[in-house]
């Protein structure tokens, strides 16, 4: 039995805690702004990320960039990868997590693994999608109906190593896919039943051509813009509302300016853990062989946590305060039908992702 296989040992990571913080007084007697007291959070966050691992003077301290919160299942099983890849490569390495955006947005920290300034992010798959069209078959709308489907397709499917190749080129790689739930529409004014009732809402989403198209097909008008933004984006009036999962939704606490959430489910879009092409082929043989085996584990670790993470998160809402459109009650083929010519054209204009799409078809049909 190979060495890494031993017993782990234990190792915490400290949930950051929520405090009040605007006009807190500090020892000094000056007063604590809301975004230093919030950045002294996320430092103090990351730093316990690495504190109880085994880490000497020679350990490789890696950098991984994540912009929710310490209590999302993304999170946490990144810790325990943290953790096992400290204890089986005898504190060769260790991870420092950094919630909430601390080290950028997301794109950002893309550009950060390819410069190397850091080791590991967790990103949408927008970002991949930003510079291999490969990965724009994932975003389009309905194209799985369910996230065990997609968990399948990223672990059967052949034309996913054509697809994590063409990464590399751009100075990163693809360590694994990680499950991220449905995408379903919240919105600050109004319930959604069906796509009419989408008409002139402007609404938060991701940074991509595709997400700007699927909400013009929707009868609304896209705002691309970072996580970090939205809520006082929602709250301010500047969006009407925003598409995400449900543990973003009631983990940033989006559901106190957004209290009407409907499951439209119109997507399943897959996160990727990135790893800069540095950073990987600095690993020994054996190290890289830990790596791997242990980085191909993480997927069903977060599919399981993610589906109690709902259940319990979405139960915790006060309904005289929220209201729940429940995916019965959602038209939900007024929204196919209304991305249909969308999903056609993306799919003709585009080898690369004319390949993956009927790769997923294929798989379907079987």
């Amino acid at each position: 039995m190979m060495m890494w296989k031993k017993v782990l040992a234990a190792v915490s990571i400290t949930t950051m805690t929520a405090v009040s913080l605007a006009g807190c007084v500090g020892s000094s007697g000056a007063t604590v702004t809301t975004e230093a007291a919030a950045a002294a959070a996320d430092s103090e966050a990351s730093a316990d990320s690495a504190a109880g691992q085994n880490i000497t003077s020679e350990t490789k301290v890696w950098k991984v960039a994540f912009n929710q919160t310490t209590d999302h299942p993304q999170y946490k099983v990144m810790e325990e990868f943290g953790r096992k890849f400290n204890e089986a490569t005898d504190g060769r390495y260790a991870f420092e997590i950094y919630p909430n955006e601390t080290l950028g947005a997301q794109r950002e920290t893309l550009e950060q693994i390819q410069s190397g300034t850091i080791e590991l992010s967790i990103v949408n798959n927008t970002h991949p999608g930003s510079v291999s069209d490969y990965f724009k078959a994932f975003d389009m709308p309905f194209v799985f109906d369910s996230v065990e489907e997609a968990m399948t397709f990223m672990k059967e499917s052949p034309v996913m190593d054509k697809v994590k190749a063409d990464c590399e080129q751009y100075g990163f790689r693809i360590a694994t896919y990680l499950p991220a739930g449905t995408r379903s529409m919240y919105t600050a004014n109004k319930p959604i039943y069906s796509v009419d009732d989408m008409k002139g809402l402007k609404v938060r989403t991701m940074e991509s051509d595709v997400y700007v198209q699927m909400m013009d097909a929707f009868g609304g008008s896209a705002a691309p813009m970072a996580m970090g933004e939205l809520y006082t984006a929602i709250q301010s009036g500047v969006v009407d509302g925003a598409e995400n999962n449900e543990i973003t939704y009631v983990n940033s606490k989006h559901y106190e300016v957004a209290p009407y959430w409907s499951q439209t489910n119109h997507l399943i879009v897959p996160d990727w853990l990135i790893m800069s092409n540095d950073a990987y082929e600095s690993l020994s043989d054996e190290d890289r062989a830990i790596f791997d085996e242990l980085v191909a584990g993480i997927m069903d670790e977060v599919y399981a946590q993610w589906n109690d993470n709902v259940d319990e998160l979405m139960a915790s809402l006060d309904t005289s305060k929220v209201t729940i459109v429940p995916e019965e009650e959602i038209d939900s083929e007024s929204f196919r039908e209304a991305i249909a010519p969308v999903n056609e054209a993306l799919v003709n204009s585009n080898e690369k992702i004319k390949e993956v799409y009927d790769a997923i078809m294929e798989m379907k049909a079987e």
